[in-house]
C-alpha cells in the first residue's frame, strides 16, 4: 500500500484551498504565499531518524519491508511511502512538526494545522 505525506509551512490565514496548493507544490511551482523551509535541515534530520535505512542520494530510503522516496522543494517535502507501518510514517511526521510544518493528507484533503 502506498500513501503520501506532504507538508508546507503558511500562513493560516491563505485565502488558497489546500488541494490547490498541494498540486501546485507538487508540479514544483513557487507559490509567494508559502513560506521557504529549511530543506537541508529536515532532510539532516531525517537521515539521523532513518540512519539504519538504506539510504540512496537523500531521495529513497529502504529497509527490508518498508520504503519512501521524497520529493523536495524551496517550500514543500511530500514523502512517498510504500508499505510503511504508522510508527515509520508518525517519524516522518515528527520531524516536519519540530518546523511548523503541519501533515496534509491528500486522500482525504485534510491538512492537520490546528
Amino acid at each position: 500500500m502506498s500513501r503520501d505525506l506532504s507538508f508546507w509551512k503558511t500562513d493560516k490565514n491563505t485565502e488558497c484551498d489546500n488541494r490547490h496548493i498541494y498540486c501546485s507544490l507538487s508540479n514544483e511551482e513557487y507559490l509567494p504565499f508559502i513560506d521557504e523551509i529549511p530543506i537541508i535541515k529536515i532532510q539532516q534530520d531525517i537521515n539521523e531518524v532513518f540512519k539504519a535505512w538504506k539510504n540512496h542520494n537523500n531521495r529513497y530510503y529502504e529497509n527490508e519491508r518498508e520504503a519512501f522516496e521524497l520529493m523536495l522543494t524551496k517550500q514543500f517535502f511530500r514523502a512517498d511511502c510504500y508499505n510503511m507501518t504508522n510508527k515509520s510514517m508518525n517519524d516522518i511526521i515528527d520531524v516536519l512538526n519540530k518546523y511548523d510544518c503541519p501533515l496534509y493528507d491528500s486522500a482525504i484533503d485534510v491538512r492537520f494545522d490546528d
